[in-house]
């Protein structure tokens, strides 16, 4: 118990030290991001020292099963692949969308061009990234079997 507490308090100072050094890093104080950056390096330190701690004991535990008894492991997915082609387009279009939009509400032309080629980046990686992974679920959905009973065994 005291060890999840723990984690937890250190994942959440880690996280404020990242966002906290934005701050000194705009006013050009690099000894208080240097200050971040350590108490951030210490609490990500601890973090994975308790995690992989914590799979080695799991890990113990089920060496310690009957065969039978010991959980499958999972067999890893294929990655999802982007098509180049695919990519571009869905770029375009969003940085033609976001670029008119800046246009037609009269941002100077530089600002118009970053913010265009940012969205544009940021929505086709999610629209290429959410198309993938409807198509995973509902691949997995078709290959799932409808007996209840066979579901159970191959968990």
């Amino acid at each position: 118990m005291v060890t999840i507490l723990l984690t937890t308090v250190a994942t959440i100072v880690g996280l404020a030290m990242f966002f906290l050094a934005i701050g000194p890093l705009v006013a050009g104080r690099l000894d208080l991001v240097a200050f971040n950056a350590v108490v951030l390096a210490l609490c990500l330190w601890y973090v994975a020292r308790v995690m992989r701690a914590d799979r080695r004991e799991r890990r113990a535990e089920e060496e310690r099963l009957p065969p039978e008894r010991r959980p499958q492991r999972r067999q890893p997915r294929r990655p999802i692949t982007f098509q180049l082609r695919e990519t571009a387009t869905a770029f375009l279009l969003w940085a033609a969308i976001v670029g008119a939009i800046g246009v037609a509400t009269g941002l100077p032309a530089p600002v118009t061009v970053g913010v265009a080629v940012f969205a544009g980046f940021m929505l086709a990686t999610l629209t290429v990234a959410g198309r993938h992974m409807m198509f995973r679920l509902t691949a997995e959905e078709d290959e799932a079997p409808s007996d209840p009973a066979a579901r159970g065994a191959r968990r």
